[in-house]
């Protein structure tokens, strides 16, 4: 069974401290040759912190580690004693041993994580956090069934920074960078699921993996006809940008890689809320997110749902990494 299928298998192991999860398949990198800086100490005491290093990666060497804990990370460059990487809250760190990743094709990130980056919570007392999780993991599984290496940004309840998620997808060169969220406060009813997806507004690409991705997952959604759902006026594949004209959230500004957000539902809504807890609903919102990636990756469907113009919003600050608290990687 691939290392993403099952939720509470992998957080207890994770628990647990058990051997470190298989990787995505994926194909070989191309050679490179990066100069490996010199790490800085890392705050955390459960991680082996770095001495100054000098060495350069070479042909065939891994762009990400799955550390013993479970953690996937990107490979600065492998060294005499491990790998030099870096860490979920962006820290050059030292690993001594973990299954190396060549590439992925997707990365999956199930947006916030952590103690101090819940995201929203339902009444029900369901996290953001948690859903996004448990939905991110089932579309890896569901895509890794249908051949298609995937790696995630976070396998657990741990922090990590919008950069380092954003760079991870750079680094391995994925084709497809997926943040999966749900979403606050409660707008107005709707007969039909709101669903939101958040696309690059510099990447023609970004945009037609949006629209492809939101067909999938709003006709999958609108099946759970006794749902009361709840809608922004403007849902749908849209911008949306601060005061300097660029895109706010992090995680699609950062990458190059063709990115979305995608807000699946509003957590806010007790309706909703109650839907997102259960297990068909992270079954069906895993297929079509997977669906609608299969279908970006392998045809070329245009799409459709953009709503112009898009929205200006200057997001708030996100986790830094001296905010950021450190997860043990082995």
């Amino acid at each position: 069974m691939r290392w993403f299928r099952n939720l509470t298998a992998i957080l207890v192991a994770l628990a647990a401290g058990c051997t470190a999860i298989p990787p995505p398949s994926g194909p070989q990198p191309e050679t490179t040759v990066t100069a490996a800086t010199d790490p800085t100490t890392s705050t955390s005491s459960t991680s082996t912190t770095a001495a100054p290093v000098t060495t350069t990666t070479l042909p065939g060497e891994p762009k990400a580690l799955i550390t013993p804990k479970g953690i996937p990370v990107a490979v600065r460059a492998v060294i005499e004693n491990g790998y030099l990487v870096t860490s979920p809250c962006g820290v050059p760190t030292i690993v001594r041993d973990g299954e190396p990743v060549y590439g992925a094709r997707v990365v999956l990130d199930p947006g916030h994580g952590g103690s101090r980056d819940v995201g929203a919570q339902g009444r029900n007392g369901l996290p953001e956090k948690q859903a996004n999780l448990r939905v991110a993991l089932e579309t890896a599984a569901r895509l890794e069934e249908r051949g298609i290496s995937v790696l995630l940004t976070r396998t657990g309840d741990y922090a990590t920074t919008i950069p380092t998620r954003a760079d991870l997808a750079d680094h391995v060169g994925a084709e497809v960078l997926v943040s999966i969220h749900h979403n606050a406060p409660t707008p107005g009813p709707s007969t039909r699921p709101g669903t939101e997806i958040f696309y690059q507004s510099f990447s023609a690409e970004s945009r037609r993996l949006g629209g492809v991705i939101y067909e999938h997952v709003v006709a999958a959604l609108s099946r759970f006809t006794e749902v009361a759902w709840t809608a922004a006026p403007d849902a749908g594949v849209i911008t949306v940008l601060n005061r300097n004209g660029r895109d706010t959230y992090g995680m699609i500004r950062r990458p190059r890689t063709p990115s979305v957000l995608v807000e699946m539902g509003y957590m806010s809504n007790p309706a909703e809320a109650e839907l997102f807890a259960t297990e068909e609903y992270v079954e069906v919102a895993a297929t079509a997110l997977a669906d609608g990636i299969e279908a970006y990756l392998t045809t070329d469907a245009p799409g459709s749902g953009w709503y112009e113009p898009g929205r200006i919003f200057t997001a708030a600050p996100g986790l830094t990494t001296q905010g950021c608290e450190e997860v043990p990687l082995e």
